[in-house]
């Protein structure tokens, strides 16, 4: 419904935004809402600088042509979904860029930076003549008016004569040193613009390093990985690899400019810098003015020089982000769309679509493992929606609000709503925001698990999922995969065994027919298929269905028999649809090599994989009895305390492991939340099994 914020007109779907004062209004059926967004609410400049790059670079992408001619043509999708998800801005600085503004203003730091030093302590003055009352006996030169106030201030005088008049004080001219020099004044700002940019270089090195590390984390991990489930560990590396060897570079640049912030930081003490008389209003050209000071004097002249080495970069590359926060949250609803395409692409699943998704447009089909047909669709209110056969399978909600900047006090309301309106009944829902490691990491560690999850893991029950997603962290596609791979596995293994109705005097021929992967239920009237059927075992159970199908019955129960042989069919199909998804490994895709290598267990299942080594099935949870999917690798890892399910890549995690990772069987239940490791401990070790129902009281 159209209406009006902050004074403009607004139609569906339109971010509420700060103005430039911080006020927010919104008007709608005649009612007004109005307020003030805290400094914690806004996101960060170079945060949100990135992600509207990034978002540029994919609407660019979607349109622009195949770099090479000849080439084969690239689809738009191609090129949209090959945009990379990170802030490879710097990262490109870094390679063989000759006459990089950036680095030949460091350059010139390193080798001015101690000429601006000397005449921030030592600043050229010029004499000023100042006319004052002092004694007689300091008095060199007399003011020209001296007569005159001498003759009007009898105060002042020492006695009196025949002859005339004694004075004790007079009026004097006296020069005093001026420091408010047109050099001295660009030197001064030139202080507060160098402090800017290095904090600037700062904040985009630390990112930069922080991405390096991730990278070169990853490729370790591929050492002592099989190589088939390092495949794709080794393509997202493969992308950035000749950047690994940067992080030494990035390091040294980092201690570099630390020292430098360090060295001007002493200059705001300085006797130039806190002279209030010289003035830090006056506005200078990008070259300075030539002045004799500036071309003779060789501390100055360096100063100038330096100058305009800092007025290259800010006319060049821009040192201050200037970003609308709608174009920010616009962009953000991008950014997610994209991690959400490159986690189906981590999954296996591919698509002939040569269009690039576009908010409100077609979807984009595609087709993963186990013949799996689903859709991503980017929704008009910039969710991004994964269906299968036409029902959610993962709504993401972007969400472009800093929930971690300011802590524990801003996340818990929040996360108390998301939790008062979690349901069984929808699909698996996550709120991708902003946040960052550092940021996780400063929470306790309850809320640190509650501010990343994809849901499945709550005290309680399942609710909506918390991601954090930046485009400084690999981990962002990472958690989105995360949330991908429970969501369409998680479905299959809930109606595991698939069950179909089946008339009772067929019943009892087709489970004795298929032993090996049909039984009959408890309640006499259903199939419940175990594992994927052998061709032969298939075709057993289609003749003999054909069979019963073609007995001779009275005329009037013809059809009816018909009805129910083409339904057992087409239930079966479908039943077996899901299981088919269920025997390929999740983790790499493949299928399994026999059906014999999926194993039915009392209502569970387990399952192993030959080209990787991983096993993948169903556990029953002992409190309340539900049936969830779980992973085993072998990769655990622990991190403060808890099993950190974000450590380890997206598609190797299904139920979220126990917090404390000697107990490797344990899962946490995602029906009722309760860790399976509480039950087989007298005294539970970690931190979230002894306080789980208190925990889920406060809620």
């Amino acid at each position: 419904m159209p209406g009006k914020v902050n004074g403009h007109d607004a139609g569906p779907h339109t971010p509420v935004t700060p103005t430039g004062s911080g006020r927010w209004s919104v008007r709608m059926f005649g009612s007004v809402g109005e307020g003030y967004f805290s400094r914690d609410a806004l996101p960060d400049r170079m945060l949100a600088a990135r992600t509207v790059a990034i978002a540029n670079a994919l609407g660019a992408a979607a349109h622009e042509s195949p770099a090479e001619p000849g080439s084969p043509d690239e689809t738009a999708y191609e090129r949209w979904v090959a945009v990379p998800p990170l802030a490879t801005d710097l990262i490109a600085q870094l390679r063989g860029v000759s006459d990089d503004p950036v680095d030949l203003l460091e350059q010139a730091i390193d080798a001015d930076l101690g000429r601006l030093e000397a005449v921030c302590q030592h600043p050229e003055t010029r004499l000023r003549p100042e006319t004052s009352v002092v004694l007689l006996s300091r008095t060199r030169r007399i003011a020209q008016d001296a007569i005159t106030y001498l003759a009007a201030h009898t105060e002042d005088w020492q006695r009196r004569s025949v002859t005339g008049v004694f004075p004790r004080r007079l009026r004097a001219i006296h020069n005093d040193p001026d420091p408010d020099l047109y050099e001295n004044q660009a030197a001064v700002q030139l202080v507060d613009h160098l402090i800017t940019f290095l904090e600037w270089r700062r904040q985009k090195l630390e990112a930069t390093s922080s991405i390096l590390a991730d990278l070169e984390e990853l490729a370790g991990q591929l050492r002592d990985r099989p190589w088939r489930t390092g495949l794709r560990l080794a393509r997202l590396v493969g992308e950035f690899a000749n950047h690994l060897d940067l992080n030494d570079d990035v390091r040294r640049l980092l201690g570099r400019t630390r020292e430098h912030r360090r060295r001007l930081g002493r200059l705001l003490t300085s006797r130039l810098y806190r002279d209030r008389r010289v003035s830090r209003r006056t506005e200078f050209s990008s070259d300075l003015r030539q002045t004799n000071m500036f071309i003779h004097h060789e501390d100055y002249r360096r100063v100038a020089a330096l100058w305009r080495a800092w007025a290259r970069v800010r006319r060049e590359v821009g040192l201050h982000f200037s970003i609308a926060p709608r174009a920010f949250c616009n962009s953000y609803d991008q950014f997610v769309a994209l991690l959400a395409a490159r986690s189906l692409d981590t999954l296996g699943y591919q698509t002939t679509t040569a269009d690039a998704p576009t908010t409100g447009g077609p979807g984009i089909y595609y087709t993963g493992p186990g013949d799996d047909t689903v859709v991503l669709r980017i929704r008009t209110d910039g969710s991004v929606e994964v269906n299968r056969n036409d029902r959610p399978l993962l709504v993401c909600v972007p969400l472009p609000h800093p929930l971690t900047a300011n802590g524990a006090p801003d996340l818990l309301p929040f996360v108390d709503e998301l939790d008062q309106t979690r349901t069984h009944a929808d699909a698996p829902r996550v709120v991708v925001y902003p946040g960052t490691r550092q940021e996780l990491q400063a929470l306790p560690p309850r809320l640190r698990a509650r501010a990343d999850t994809v849901g499945n893991d709550l005290p309680g029950g399942p609710g909506i999922g918390l991601l954090p997603a930046t485009p400084t962290e690999i981990d962002s596609v990472e958690r989105i995969t995360r949330a991908l791979q429970w969501a369409r596995i998680a479905s299959d293994a809930a109606q595991y065994p698939p069950r179909v109705h089946c008339p009772e005097d067929l019943l009892g021929e087709l489970a004795a027919a298929g032993e090996r992967w049909l039984s009959a239920t408890t309640d006499e009237r259903h199939l419940a298929l175990e594992r994927p059927p052998t061709q032969a075992e298939r075709m057993i159970l289609r003749d003999r269905v054909a069979r019963w199908r073609a007995q001779r019955v009275p005329p009037s129960r013809r059809r009816e028999r018909h009805i129910a042989a083409d339904a057992l069919n087409e239930a079966v199909e479908a039943a077996l649809v899901r299981l088919h998804r269920l025997a390929h490994c999740p983790v790499c895709g493949a299928e399994l090599g026999s059906p014999r290598d999926f194993h039915p267990r009392s209502g569970t299942f387990v399952a192993s994989c030959r080209r990787c080594h991983n096993e993948w099935g169903t556990r029953s949870c002992g409190s309340c009895g539900t049936n969830y999917p779980v992973i085993q690798t072998g990769n655990r890892q622990t991190v403060k305390g808890r099993s950190d399910a974000t450590s380890r890549p997206g598609n190797e995690v299904l139920a979220t492991p126990c917090w404390q990772a000697a107990v490797t069987a344990a899962y946490i239940c995602p029906n009722c939340g309760k860790c399976g490791g509480s039950a087989v401990r007298s005294e539970p070790e970690c931190q979230r099994c002894p306080d789980s129902d208190e925990w889920e009281t406060r809620r």
